[in-house]
């Protein structure tokens, strides 16, 4: 759903919805007047999985494998400017870790690239370029978050397809300053 506006419009996604828990939330899809820019806004239009952040601190939220019933098909997350966030596939649901690990000049991250390795080999990270490199872990994506619209974006969609062996969540990225190519984050 938002991959294919974010595709259709050439937009750049800012999740904009206010602090919060981890959870479900209402929102409603809004143009901001900024070229270049989709807004989620509080509202009641759709539901997601909504993980929040909080300064030095760890959050996750565990989504099943396969929603059923009334659940959302949408994950999101806050802006990133150099949060670490983590996919991880266990059996029965998808667990996605946000840390908040932003630090100025050349202050080591919250998080060590060993404390990274230590969740275990099948979690796949969205790293900021700035304070990790790709060996930091076994299955790494760097995102870049840099100009006048700093935030990265990443969130989720599950899509469910006939064949029940290829429905899965997907976790797709966008870099910052206003980047409006989209990346997928592969996770097993």
């Amino acid at each position: 759903m938002l991959k294919a506006i974010l595709e259709r419009e050439k937009l750049h996604l800012r999740t904009g919805l206010p602090q919060g828990h981890t959870g479900t939330v209402g929102f409603k899809l809004d143009r901001e007047n900024l070229p270049g820019h989709l807004y989620l806004l509080s509202g009641n239009d759709y539901n997601a999985y909504y993980l929040p952040w909080a300064p030095d601190t760890g959050y996750y939220i565990d989504l099943p494998s396969a929603p059923t019933g009334n659940n959302p098909h949408i994950f999101l997350t806050a802006n990133l400017s150099g949060c670490c966030v983590g996919i991880q596939n266990f059996d029965g649901f998808i667990r996605v870790r946000h840390y908040n690990l932003f630090t100025e000049g050349d202050v080591n991250p919250v998080f060590s690239q060993e404390d990274l390795s230590r969740y275990g080999t099948n979690i796949s990270w969205l790293l900021p370029t700035d304070k990790y490199q790709r060996s930091a872990a076994r299955t790494v994506n760097l995102y870049t978050h840099g100009g006048s619209y700093a935030d990265a974006v990443i969130w989720g969609e599950y899509s469910a397809r006939i064949w029940p062996f290829t429905s899965k969540w997907h976790f797709y990225y966008q870099n910052g300053n206003e980047s409006k190519d989209i990346y997928e984050l592969q996770y097993q």
